[in-house]
């Protein structure tokens, strides 16, 4: 007699990266491991997990009865999410401190692993560590609802879905323009602005400067701190005014500054990125 046996796999839990910073949101910058105790205890339940460029997965399998007291009582989870792009606290509002740790729980009735709507700098602490690194600890199955001998609502209450949000950083942009255009002879009447006068974005000139290849160059500093971003949202332009009714637009669009390039002036206390145009 041959016995067919179909598995059907659900999805128990989730833990979602995203980061504004991304023109899609999605952060792929972590590696994601769980601690020696979590991988045995899911191991024992069946449960496998999947991951994904920007989440883990845990899985079970839907056909697997779990209705006996020894899958009863709470399920203690914890995961480390491991940074690996050297560059992520250029462009990512958290404090400018290479080893740190990252703590994340479960909050009742929110699927965002932190009080706001980005990680919050209060739960970042100093790490002996290198790199930084997410701990995240969760708890499931306190009362029984998903596996045990009382777990009629299991359906109705997965997928459990939790996420991390984490914000661009905000930064004073600086432009600094050189090269042999006859512009440069003119440099009291170029400018940088955005076309779209609607929260435009305002750059104040700083004159000439002395670039590090001890050139002269002309240098522009952003009024306000502008958010970092994978993507221009706003489109900055070089442009030539001699008078209120005339407009030269040199370079219609310019790159966005390197996020390696962001630094933090002691003096100013204000974190800055520059880029170099050449006309």
């Amino acid at each position: 007699m041959q016995i067919n046996y179909t598995v059907q796999f659900q999805e128990l839990l989730s833990i979602s990266i995203f980061h504004s910073y991304y023109s899609h949101n999605k952060c792929g910058d972590f590696s994601f491991e769980m601690s020696k105790e979590t991988s045995q205890v899911l191991g024992e339940y069946g449960i496998v997990s999947k991951q994904e460029s920007n989440k883990i997965i845990l899985i079970i399998d839907a056909n697997k009865d779990f209705n006996h007291f020894c899958y009863g009582g709470a399920l203690n989870l914890t995961f480390y999410l491991k940074n690996k792009n050297s560059q992520f606290l250029h462009f990512t509002d958290l404090p400018f401190i290479s080893n740190q740790q990252i703590e994340f729980e479960h909050i009742p009735g929110r699927e965002l692993l932190h009080t706001t709507k980005a990680v919050p700098i209060e739960i970042c602490h100093v790490s002996e560590n290198v790199g930084i690194i997410c701990k995240v600890s969760l708890s499931i199955n306190k009362e029984n609802e998903l596996f045990g001998l009382d777990s009629a609502q299991r359906n109705d209450l997965l997928p459990i879905r939790h996420t991390i949000q984490f914000k661009e950083r905000n930064v004073y942009w600086k432009y600094f323009i050189y090269g042999p255009s006859r512009y440069m002879e003119e440099a009291d009447y170029l400018c940088i602005y955005e076309k779209n006068q609607k929260n435009s974005i305002t750059f104040i000139s700083k004159g000439m400067v002395k670039l590090p290849n001890g050139k002269d160059g002309l240098l522009f500093i952003s009024e306000n701190s502008i958010p970092l971003k994978e993507r221009p949202t706003k489109i900055l332009g070089l442009y030539l005014n001699k008078n209120k009714n005339t407009e030269n637009q040199l370079i219609k669009s310019l790159p966005c500054p390197d996020p390696t390039s962001v630094h933090y002036d002691k003096k100013e206390e204000k974190f800055f990125v520059q880029e170099f145009i050449f006309i």
